[in-house]
């Protein structure tokens, strides 16, 4: 009888982000998956699993990596996307998957918030993240942070954007009119950049 490891691997990262102390995590992996397959419906194994698990170290908050601790945004996500690949690797090595599988599955989690756009299937998991940003995290994530943060985060997610996605994020409405304002304020700004 041949065990299907691909469920159980799947039922362990999901078990750990589940359990999360940051209320929208799990919320927000399962809505990149969503988005990586609204963008890409043919996505295989390997790039849904790197989407669901893509920031599992979040969820383990002895292991988290620590915003206050790192002066450069794109450091600190790095580092948080560097240390999820360690977690998702540690999951990995229990189970009989070639090489080449896992390598493929840790550098799209590696590479999810900066890697090069060259790469199609990073370009479209960090689409489907920032995607899941702007609708998922980003009301919980304003209840955190003030203004300043706020709009850097939203200026920061929306740059890393395909013009693929910019189109869909520009339909998102909010219940609070503050972020409808604020992402109105990164369309207008973008918009003379790009024109």
């Amino acid at each position: 009888m041949s065990i299907n490891y691909h469920k159980v691997i799947e039922n362990e990262i999901e078990d750990i982000i589940y359990h999360s102390d940051v209320p929208e995590d799990y919320a927000h992996a399962k809505s990149v998956k969503k988005w990586l397959l609204k963008l890409r419906p043919d996505a295989d194994w390997i790039l849904q699993l790197a989407a669901f698990a893509h920031d599992i170290e979040r969820a383990l908050p002895q292991r988290k990596i620590i915003r206050s601790k790192f002066s450069d945004y794109n450091d600190f996500k790095s580092a948080h996307a560097l240390n999820s690949a360690k977690v998702v690797q540690e999951i990995l090595d229990k189970y009989p998957l070639s090489r080449k599988v896992k390598d493929k599955i840790l550098n799209l989690v590696k590479n999810h918030e900066l890697g090069q756009s060259k790469d199609s299937d990073i370009a479209v998991l960090k689409d489907a993240d920032s995607l899941s940003f702007f609708e998922v995290n980003l009301p919980a994530y304003a209840e955190r942070n003030d203004e300043s943060e706020i709009l850097s985060r939203m200026n920061w997610g929306y740059q890393r954007l395909s013009k693929r996605a910019r189109q869909i994020v520009k339909e998102f409405h909010y219940e609070d009119e503050r972020l409808n304002e604020f992402l109105k304020r990164i369309l207008i700004y973008f918009d003379a950049e790009d024109g």
